[in-house]
């Protein structure tokens, strides 16, 4: 007698041919990744001699032996100091395939008299091929170690600066001192310059002819055999210490009691002029506390005053004043004789 299927026996039948159809699929997958991974060709790479090392870096030449049938993602060079290095350790990188292969990869900030194990590598996908590990050993410090101290002011255009020499290097240091500019500075920029045997240990710089009210950046050096190296960036702001600079002119209309003096105020200095003008005397180098003609707040320009009061047929020295909260400034001295 004929049977006949049940929905739930058409639902595991069909179950039944989609779980076999899936693992057959799987299965073919699994079989073509295996024979696409026996065929691939991974790089090949080798690292060349006569490296180029010094205290704090090394040069390094690597070289493609075969570069293989698949596309590389990532290449480059990586290091450590225990051995076997991988990715995951310190490591310079370059991305996509090698236009060339032959690259040269420069390690920094390495630590001087140390060793060093080093491979270079490719990447295909999740595969990391390395090359032969070499060994180095950085050379010990040549370059000397310098660093910048604080820095105090010591009245107009003048800063005291502090530095510390740290190490000498791989040679005995033969200058050293501060150099100064608006930005970063070098031994090309202005600088002091100290010889004084100094193996290790503090020194002061006097840095002069700074501008008022001007920052400046300032860095420690030291030069031996092998180079220049400098010390840690500082900035100081100068103060504005300047008393007003004024000149004296000519003076006319001089008759036998008086006269007209001339002066100018060519700068004001670091604060207000709060008094200027002319002060006479019949000795040379007249001052405020002589005889003298008073303004009140003064600008930059020109200005003159009316010299009363003189003796006829006299000589007088002459000469301009201001004053601010700096100090009092002098003009040059002119002098007269009155008719």
């Amino acid at each position: 007698m004929a049977r006949f299927l049940s929905i739930n026996d058409l639902l595991n039948y069909t179950l039944f041919k989609m779980l076999k159809n899936s693992w057959l699929i799987l299965l073919i997958l699994i079989t073509g990744a295996c024979k696409l991974e026996d065929q691939l060709v991974y790089p090949e790479l080798t690292i060349r001699p006569n490296w180029i090392v010094t205290d704090y870096n090394a040069t390094i030449t690597a070289e493609f032996v075969s570069l293989g049938n698949a596309s590389i993602n990532v290449y480059g060079m990586c290091w450590n100091k225990t051995g076997e290095p991988t990715t995951r350790d310190s490591l310079i990188s370059y991305s996509g395939q090698p236009l060339i292969e032959v690259f040269s990869s420069s390690l920094s900030n390495l630590s001087p008299a140390t060793t060093y194990y080093v491979r270079a590598f490719s990447r295909i996908g999740l595969k990391t091929s390395y090359s032969n590990q070499i060994t180095l050993k950085t050379l010990p410090i040549q370059l000397p170690n310098v660093s910048t101290g604080s820095a105090s002011d010591e009245g107009i255009g003048t800063l005291n600066v502090q530095g510390t020499l740290n190490l000498q290097g791989a040679s005995v240091v033969t200058e050293y001192g501060h150099c100064w500019g608006l930005s970063t500075p070098t031994i090309n920029n202005q600088r002091t310059i100290l010889t004084s045997t100094l193996s290790q240990g503090n020194f002061t710089s006097q840095l002069r002819g700074l501008s008022n009210n001007t920052k400046y950046v300032i860095r420690a050096y030291a030069k031996n055999a092998t180079g220049v190296s400098y010390g840690n960036e500082i900035t100081y702001i100068t103060s504005c210490k300047s008393a007003p600079t004024v000149v004296s002119n000519i003076i006319d209309n001089i008759s036998a009691q008086g006269a007209i003096a001339n002066g100018t105020i060519s700068n004001i200095g670091c604060s207000e002029v709060t008094e200027y003008g002319h002060c006479w005397s019949t000795t040379p180098n007249p001052t405020t506390a002589n005889p003298r003609t008073i303004f009140k707040q003064g600008s930059a320009g020109a200005f003159s005053s009316a010299l009363s009061g003189l003796s006829s047929k006299t000589a007088y020295y002459v000469r301009a004043y201001a004053i601010n909260s700096q100090g009092i400034s002098y003009g040059n001295q002119v002098s007269i004789i009155t008719l």
